[in-house]
Order: C-alpha cells, then sequence, then structure tokens
C-alpha cells in the first residue's frame, strides 16, 4: 500500500485526528460498524437478489424501508440522490416535454435534461439579500408558470436547500395536483425528517410524487448510498424501474445496499432514543452558539420570510463579516482539527447528525468562541446570490452539450453563450448552464471564487483562467 496515493490521503486524515463536521452523516462509523466488509461484498448469485429484478431479500429490504420512510414504493440507490434525480426526470418526461425547474436544482437535475432533452421552464428561488443566501420557492411563481405553460409535465424542487430552508412543499404540491402534474423533491438533504418532531414534515407527508433522499448526508450510510420514493397515484412505478436499471450500474454494490438496510434497520430499533438525545444536546448547542458577538448563527428566525417555511436546525448555518468564510474554514482544520462542510466568503457551514456527540459540539462551540474574540464588530452588510435570470437563456441544456464549443478567456466571454457548466463545489448548484449567456457578474463570480480558493467543477479549465463558449 505504500504507493495507493487515495489510500494513503485517507489513513493521513484519519491519523490527524480531525472532528467531521461534514458528510457522510455516520461521521466515520461513530454509532455502529459493519464488518467483514471484503467478505460481503458480493455478487448477484444465488440467495443475493438482484437490485434491477428484485423478488427476494432486497425486495425484502425495500419494502422495510418504505414502511420506515413512509412511502408506498422505496428503491434503493447506489449511486446517489444524482441517479434518482435524472431517473425521476426519465420516468415522468418525454424528449421535448416541459418541466418546472427550480434554478437552485442540483447538477444532476441538468445532466437528466441533457439526456432526455426536456425544455427547462426555470422559477427563480427568492434570495435573502441580507445574508446572500437561496430562500425558498413562491407558490405564486409556480402558478404563473403553470398558467405561461399549462403543457409541463410537473416540477422538480430542491427543499431542504444546502443551508436547510424549506419551502412550502404542501402548497406547491396542492397547486400542481390541481392541474394533475408531478412533483419531485430532492429532499437529498432531508433523509433524516422522519426521525423527530424538531424536523420540519417531509416531502412525503406534504404531498410530493417522488421524493429522492441521499442516505448517505444526514444519516449513518455509505457515502453513495440513497433512496428513491415514490407516492401516491401520479407515477408509474414501471417507469422509475427502468429509468433506475438505464442509470444505474449494472453491478450495485451489495456492501452500499447492506449499508442501507443497516441503517434502516437502526432507525427502527435504536432511532427513536438516539434521535432524542441528539435534539437534547443540538438545542442546547444552539443556545450556545447565540452567544457568540462576532458569528451568527441562523435560526428559526428566517421563516416566513423569502418562501422560507421551516429550517433545519441539524444544519449549523453560520454568518460573518469580520472576516470570510474560508478563513474560519481554513483555521478550525488547521488550529483546531475541525472540518466543515461547506465555507464561502460571508458563511460557513457544519453539518450535524445522529452521529455526532457532545465530544464534537463542545469542539466546534470551544474553538468558535476563541476566533469570536479575535474578530472585529459585525457589519451589516448587502449581499447577493447569483443566479441566472431566465431572459439569458438562449439554448436548452441538451442543445448546448452537443453544440460545438471555443475556448476563450474568462475576461473575454462576456456576452456569449457558456458552453460548460460552472458550479462552486459543494454544494453542486450551478453558477450558469450550458446556454445561457455569460454577464459581468457571473465573471466576477468566477473570479471571487477562484480567489477564495472555492472548486469550481465543470469547467475544461481546472485552473478557471478559460471558459468553452457557443457562437451562435
Amino acid at each position: 500500500m505504500d504507493n495507493s496515493p487515495i489510500y494513503k490521503s485517507l489513513n493521513d486524515y484519519i491519523a490527524e485526528k480531525v472532528y467531521p463536521f461534514h458528510m457522510p452523516g455516520h461521521k466515520q462509523g461513530r454509532l455502529y460498524n459493519i464488518e467483514n466488509l471484503y467478505e460481503i461484498d458480493l455478487t448477484e448469485i444465488q440467495g443475493t437478489d438482484n437490485l434491477h429484478n428484485p423478488k427476494d431479500v432486497i425486495k425484502e429490504a425495500q419494502i422495510l424501508a418504505s414502511k420506515t420512510f413512509g412511502s408506498q414504493n422505496t428503491y434503493f440507490l447506489v449511486n446517489g440522490s444524482t441517479v434518482g434525480l435524472m431517473a425521476s426526470i426519465t420516468a415522468v418526461c418525454n424528449p421535448g416535454d416541459e418541466l418546472i425547474v427550480a434554478r437552485n436544482c442540483h447538477r444532476s437535475v441538468y445532466n437528466g435534461m441533457v439526456t432526455t432533452g426536456v425544455i427547462p421552464r426555470y422559477v427563480i428561488p427568492e434570495i435573502i439579500n441580507e445574508y446572500g443566501i437561496i430562500g425558498g420557492i413562491n407558490p405564486n411563481d409556480i402558478k404563473n408558470i403553470l398558467n405561461k405553460y399549462p403543457d409541463v409535465k410537473g416540477m422538480v424542487i430542491t427543499s431542504p436547500t444546502y443551508e436547510g430552508f424549506i419551502s412550502d412543499i404542501k402548497e406547491i404540491s396542492n397547486i400542481l395536483h390541481e392541474k394533475e402534474k408531478i412533483l419531485i423533491v430532492d429532499e437529498a438533504h432531508g433523509a433524516h425528517f422522519k426521525f423527530h418532531n424538531d424536523f420540519p414534515n417531509t416531502a412525503l407527508e406534504l404531498g410530493a410524487d417522488i421524493v429522492i433522499q441521499s442516505i448517505h448526508k444526514t444519516l449513518p450510510a455509505f457515502t453513495q448510498s440513497a433512496m428513491l420514493h415514490v407516492k401516491g397515484d401520479y407515477v408509474d412505478t414501471n417507469k422509475i424501474q427502468n429509468a433506475l436499471a438505464m442509470y444505474e450500474s449494472s453491478s450495485p454494490s451489495y456492501i452500499l445496499m447492506a449499508g442501507l438496510d443497516c441503517c434502516r434497520n437502526y432507525l427502527d430499533s435504536k432511532g427513536k432514543i438516539d434521535f432524542d438525545n441528539y435534539l437534547i444536546m443540538l438545542n442546547n448547542y444552539r443556545e450556545k452558539f447565540k452567544n457568540l458577538k462576532n458569528i451568527k448563527l441562523l435560526g428559526r428566525e428566517i421563516c416566513g420570510q423569502k418562501s422560507i417555511v421551516d429550517i433545519d436546525i441539524s444544519k449549523l448555518v453560520f454568518y460573518t463579516t469580520s472576516c470570510t468564510g474560508t478563513e474560519i474554514e481554513r483555521i478550525l482544520r488547521k488550529k483546531y482539527k475541525i472540518q466543515l462542510e461547506l465555507a464561502n466568503e460571508d458563511h460557513f457551514l457544519a453539518i450535524s447528525t445522529v452521529a455526532d456527540d457532545e465530544y464534537g459540539m463542545n469542539k466546534l462551540y470551544s474553538a468558535l468562541v476563541e476566533i469570536d474574540l479575535k474578530l472585529n464588530k459585525m457589519e451589516n452588510k448587502a449581499t447577493n446570490y447569483d443566479i441566472i435570470e431566465v431572459d439569458n437563456i438562449k439554448l436548452t441544456p441538451r442543445e448546448a452539450y452537443f453544440e460545438n464549443k471555443k475556448t476563450i478567456s474568462i475576461e473575454q466571454s462576456i456576452n456569449y453563450v457558456c458552453g460548460e457548466f460552472i458550479i462552486p463545489y459543494p454544494p453542486g448548484i450551478p453558477l450558469i448552464v450550458p446556454g445561457e449567456v455569460i454577464t459581468q457578474d457571473i465573471v466576477k463570480k468566477i473570479k471571487k471564487n477562484k480567489e477564495l480558493g472555492i472548486e469550481m467543477i465543470g469547467m475544461k479549465d481546472h485552473k478557471n483562467n478559460n471558459i468553452q463558449i457557443i457562437e451562435v
């Protein structure tokens, strides 16, 4: 193993004893371990069933999961929520169909539009200008789009957002169902909602037809482990199964499937006790974080603003103007051995889960108290979140994908049609999508992200100096 750079890097991280306030939700196996991983890494043989034609143990495990998560049908996913979103779009839409798409959806939604040829009708989320964070989707905007585009097949929306903000899924589902349209909810960050009353209601409880959850993000399961849930009479489950078989690996990992099954069993057997204890601890530390003077923990005070009806309190979203979030992230990692999930100019995000313990929460709190004392007084600062305006769309994602591209410098690209994704990662929401016009604001944001050290994926030039454009 001396010349195995990935393996070495992972073990270096373990040896550094960094506390993980990031995904996956099992937090390096703090709740339980699954033994004999190499021995159970099997394939489709007698007794192990087949994910793409489940009749035995996988079928049984999926039925048990559907009861736990409150669906009519549940499908295990071993390629993450990505495959669930792409399969959902494929199952619901034919080539050339229109679909309402929240502009803050994950890149996999745009990839699904490329593969299917769907025409997006974008709805722009509201922005909390005070903090420069995406809020919710206004249900009235959905009504207006339905009036303008009555033939849309349905809608795909992200709720909760990466920061844990919830749109009015119940009202949106009612609006869509009145027109017999299908609601697909990317609930990747909300798999844990079902397991304590302090969390928001699940999208399934609020009327969604298809819900995709990344079990690995906020529950104790392996990375890439996810589930797709179906509820109601609008969805053809045969099309869902066929679409999953098309996109998903034909050699699905039994380790990941076993991990999903063990996670569900844990939730059924010990989940209630552990979640009760976790929420007591979480609420206690959220109160403590309020004592910080120059770092602000966002809380339920933002509910009712910008179409946000609720928040996920397990997401610890901190706002600061005294220094950048990326600077605080570096300090936490270097000095305090704490790794965050995300940091940008004004914010940083720590993901907590049921696997976190008193040691970890106190470690974060103590570190932020020390950092907070050294910061200058916070200032009110108007900021913004760059999401492209719908008037700047010249080509559909599919059309743009297959067009010829030309590479030019970022500085020269203003007013050209973008030929590639530019995606700050995390969270994976495109700053710009192929087929959209590059504006001066977009160029400024690219440069700012580069300056802050925020990774941007999707660009051919990994140094982010040049961009692919389409001449139309």
